[in-house]
């Protein structure tokens, strides 16, 4: 059943992650299809290890200004080149943490049953949006999923889509979806044709810790000084093994799955919760990418 699935991962300039991304894919899915769509590296070792992945890697786009680089054009190109039921669209920081079995494709394959469907999220929830999720979210153990709550399904969009996400193929190229240029307005969309975007109860990865952060594709002094103090080292996670693994996917639903309560990194200095921008590691470093923010905007308006 896992061949139903192929897997595009969008990369740009983070080449230790992307390499960690795509080594956990082929442990922890096994003989899929993988392919990288890059936003034109210019990373002396991320362009080396595109090298070394060959005719695994598609060019996007030419270059643009906009916030996410050309993100949403190179999800278009994977979906209208995917060839599979199902599309899982990743970003170079994000990393398999389990082996996936058949049992969890079942599950998957159960739930976009449903014709009102065509997203899931396979990712561990976020310790910030716990009580958040709890509040909104039901768990239902017959389907392995949490699904939004009726009421909180009319007029609200964060739970209509996200940019991690397992795709139903067949269904967006029937109503001819067309990735737009914000996960905001793509949310928008989707929650106008589609009921909404469960999660897994069965989760299968997660966003490493404290990764640089591009915007623009452009990486602020704030991020520089936090990766000149790692000094190359990447936080990761660690594979689950095969009795954790058992146990996580035939837990009880009503234990959510919250990153921070399953999973451990390779690095002590971690912080929990766990900071996905390197910038939020402190208020200081928060400062001064929102200064730096400005800026960009600014010159950006005056060379206009």
């Amino acid at each position: 059943m896992i061949n139903d699935l192929e897997v595009a991962i969008f990369s740009y300039n983070r080449g230790d992650y992307l390499k960690n991304c795509v080594e956990s894919v082929v442990k922890g899915l096994p003989g899929v299809k993988i392919t990288i769509f890059d936003d034109h590296s210019d990373d002396l070792a991320t362009v080396k290890y595109l090298k070394q992945l060959g005719n695994q890697v598609i060019l996007g786009k030419e270059d643009n200004d906009t916030r996410h680089g050309n993100l949403y054009s190179n999800m278009q190109m994977a979906l209208d080149l995917s060839s599979k039921r199902f599309l899982l669209l990743l970003q170079d920081d994000l990393q398999v943490v389990r082996t996936v079995h058949a049992q969890d494709m079942k599950t998957i394959n159960t739930i976009f049953n449903d014709p009102d469907i065509a997203f899931l999220r396979p990712q561990f929830m976020k310790f910030s949006d716990g009580t958040r999720n709890i509040e909104l979210l039901t768990p239902s153990e017959k389907l392995r999923a949490y699904f939004p709550k009726d009421e909180f399904t009319k007029g609200i969009f964060g739970h209509a889509y996200c940019d991690i996400a397992i795709c139903d193929v067949p269904k967006l190229k029937k109503i001819g979806w067309t990735f737009l240029d914000t996960e905001r307005k793509n949310q928008i969309q989707a929650h106008s044709l589609f009921k909404y975007t469960p999660f897994m109860a069965d989760s299968f990865l997660f966003y490493c810790p404290e990764v640089p952060c591009y915007r623009n594709k452009k990486l602020f002094l704030a991020s520089k000084l936090v990766q000149n103090k790692l000094k190359g080292k990447i936080s990761t996670f660690t594979l689950f093994s095969q009795e954790k693994n058992h146990y996580f996917i035939n837990r009880n639903v009503d234990i959510w799955p919250i990153a921070e309560d399953f999973l451990e990194t390779n690095n002590t200095h971690v912080i929990k919760p766990f900071v996905y921008q390197d910038y939020n590691k402190s208020i200081f470093l928060k400062i001064l990418y929102k200064i730096e923010r400005g800026l960009y905007q600014v010159i950006k308006l005056i060379r206009i």
